[in-house]
């Protein structure tokens, strides 16, 4: 058969040590990877990943839609400081406006009818 020499006890001993150490290394690795929420955080993170890599792709396929409907969500998160805004503005103005009239009516005098200024 062979004519290597059988190796010495120790030998053996010390090989034998070495290969359950192995297995129990793959037996620890095996366990960690079945662990249920092992196996939870693998799938989320795996779905997490296509979802991620899913819009992308489409951000890049049609970016005018994307930036359309983002503007469009956006504005519609933001409606009611912009309505407060616009409609803030609005009657600022107008109580400006009026103020302007009413100051400049007070200050300059008409003149009576029939004399002569």
């Amino acid at each position: 058969m062979t004519d290597t020499p059988p190796p010495s006890l120790s030998e053996a001993e010390a090989r034998s040590r070495n290969a359950r150490e192995r297995l129990f290394g793959t037996l620890g690795a095996i366990q960690h990877k079945l662990n249920p929420m092992t196996l939870a955080q693998d799938a989320v993170e795996n779905v997490a990943i296509g979802v991620a890599r899913d819009t992308v792709a489409t951000v890049r396929a049609n970016p005018r839609t994307v930036a359309t409907v983002a503007g469009a969500a956006l504005l519609f998160l933001a409606r009611k400081p912009l309505a407060r805004l616009l409609i803030g503005g609005a009657t600022a103005a107008s109580r400006a406006s009026l103020k302007k009239r009413n100051s400049t009516s007070k200050s300059t005098p008409h003149p009576k009818k029939g004399s002569r200024s």
